[in-house]
């Protein structure tokens, strides 16, 4: 307490090194706080979606085989989904059951791209000889809409035409990548998530 006169006291308050460190102490408290509540990183995110696209490829090549019928895999920017070929109307339609073949949306800031050209055994791939015309009205361009063709086959035979899948994590500025392939048939093989485009 004070003895001298009001003029004369001086009271003592924080210096700016103080109230910068109590702000930085209060956001690291806070960052530690979100991390823990915000679940998974952006590794796992991606990690969890490659997993999801290799573990339906496998459960719809089984299929295929078990049941001997053609199925097929199409993607877009932003999804993907399976159709199957219906041989009483001679189409590939869309699978609707069970319901985790059916069409599915990323989430966002995750991306798809499917490379088809330039993959070992390309050439000597049986695929690479059947001849899917169709006509011009039955064609579509559109990217919200179901293909009427798969872009990957997935044969009763257990064959499958060679393809690469790149899933992109770009919410920050170093982007990921995780990649799932195959040369013919399952195992599909798949890349963990790295900054390396593979």
């Amino acid at each position: 307490m004070c003895r001298q006169l009001p003029t004369q006291c001086y009271r003592r308050g924080f210096t700016l090194v103080e109230v910068m460190l109590v702000m930085l102490l209060i956001g690291l408290l806070a960052t530690t706080v979100v991390m823990n509540f915000s679940g998974e990183s952006r590794e796992e995110r991606l990690d969890k979606e490659a997993e999801r696209v290799q573990q339906l490829f496998q459960f719809v090549a089984e299929t295929a085989m078990l049941k001997q019928q053609e199925w097929g895999l199409y993607v877009r920017a932003d999804r993907y989904g399976f159709l199957y070929y219906n041989t009483a109307d001679n189409k590939w339609l869309e699978a609707e059951e069970p319901a985790g073949l059916q069409q599915y949306k990323l989430p966002t800031d995750i991306s798809l791209s499917l490379e088809l050209e330039g993959l070992p055994g390309e050439d000597s791939n049986l695929l690479s000889q059947l001849d899917w015309q169709l006509e011009d009205a039955e064609q579509t361009d559109d990217e919200t809409e179901v293909p009427v063709l798969p872009q990957v086959f997935i044969l009763s035979s257990g064959e499958i035409s060679p393809f690469q899948l790149l899933l992109t994590e770009s919410s920050d500025l170093t982007l990921l990548y995780s990649s799932i392939s195959t040369d013919f048939a399952i195992p599909l093989s798949r890349t963990m998530a790295t900054t390396e485009k593979p």
